[in-house]
Formats: C-alpha cells, sequence, structure tokens
C-alpha cells in the first residue's frame, strides 16, 4: 500500500512539472504577452501593419480597406456575424440530401454570404497587436488543396483571404484540385 501511494506521488508530481513547463513554453511563445506590444492597436481592435513612407493617417485608411470588407447588400443575411441559419421546415428533407454530398450542412453554407463579416472573438491584447517593420515581410502565397469540396465553402474562403489579409503581402493564391470527381 505505502508503495502505491509513492507511485501516485511520484506521477502526480512528474505531471505537475510537465503541466507547469506546459505553462511556461505557452507563456513564452506566446505572440501577446507582456513582453511585446500588446496594449497598442487601432481603434477597431485591428492589428496596424506600419509601412516606412506612411503617415498615421494613410495606416488608418489602410486598415479599414485591408481588415473591414466593402458592407454588403445584406448585413443581417443568414450567417453574418456569426448568426445561426434557419433553415425552413419546407426544404429539411432536401437539407438532408444536401448533406450527404459534402457530410456538413450544405444548404446553410450556400445560403451564407460569401462576403460574410465574423465577429471578433480573438483576445484583447492579440486585437491590439502591433506588427512593426512590416515592409520586411515577405510576399506570401496561399495554396488551398482541395478535393470535392463544396463550392460556396471554397469561394467564401478566397473572399476571406483576400478582404482580411494585407493585399501587399498577398503575391497570388493558388486553388490545386486533388482529383476532384465533381465538375
Amino acid at each position: 500500500m505505502a508503495r502505491r501511494l509513492m507511485y501516485v506521488k511520484v506521477v502526480l508530481a512528474t505531471s505537475m512539472v510537465w503541466f507547469m513547463l506546459d505553462i511556461m513554453l505557452i507563456m513564452y511563445y506566446s505572440e501577446c504577452n507582456s513582453q511585446n506590444n500588446c496594449n497598442q492597436g487601432n481603434a477597431h481592435g485591428q492589428p496596424v501593419l506600419r509601412e516606412e513612407g506612411h503617415n498615421e493617417e494613410s495606416v488608418k485608411v489602410n486598415e479599414r480597406r485591408a481588415f473591414h470588407p466593402e458592407p454588403r447588400h445584406n448585413p443581417d443575411g443568414p450567417g453574418e456575424n456569426g448568426k445561426a441559419v434557419v433553415i425552413p421546415p419546407e426544404k429539411e428533407e432536401l437539407q438532408k440530401e444536401m448533406f450527404k454530398i459534402n457530410q456538413f450542412n450544405l444548404m446553410a453554407s450556400d445560403m451564407i454570404s460569401l462576403n460574410r463579416s465574423l465577429p471578433d472573438v480573438r483576445m484583447e491584447g492579440c486585437k491590439n497587436k502591433v506588427y512593426p517593420h512590416v515592409e520586411k515581410l515577405p510576399d506570401t502565397s496561399v495554396v488551398i488543396v482541395f478535393h470535392n469540396e463544396a463550392w460556396s465553402t471554397l469561394l467564401r474562403t478566397v473572399h476571406s483571404i483576400i478582404n482580411r489579409s494585407p493585399r501587399r503581402l498577398i503575391k497570388q493564391i493558388v486553388l490545386v484540385d486533388d482529383a476532384s470527381e465533381r465538375g
């Protein structure tokens, strides 16, 4: 019995050490810790991307253009700001058939705007993060590999990249069809 108690204590102590080590690593590698300038940002809580040769006013205009897409014709539409999509009762049978195609609610996905807005769910420190030296960041190519993907989700992904990424950093968006069986 004493030996079992000793084993339990050793296992608990070892687990506690690993747990503390994990916490320390998370805090060390987190982008928003007290050593980074996470308390600075724009009025919308979006990261501020500073580029040489731009004054404060042009940065604000560029931030709005980069992070806030143009208003949609239906801001109260299905899925806007994470709002639930309600399928009318008369379409439930069709919804079940469409579910079989991609194993998710394809009818709801097709009802959501390609250019929808979502709530900002980042932690406060991350909302205020400032990214200095943005001019030193390399161009980025976004590669999206898909196989029999629903068009609404694929197109919404592309719209999201275009609307929420600083344009000067996106070199290209490449869609790779990995042997889809659909047209």
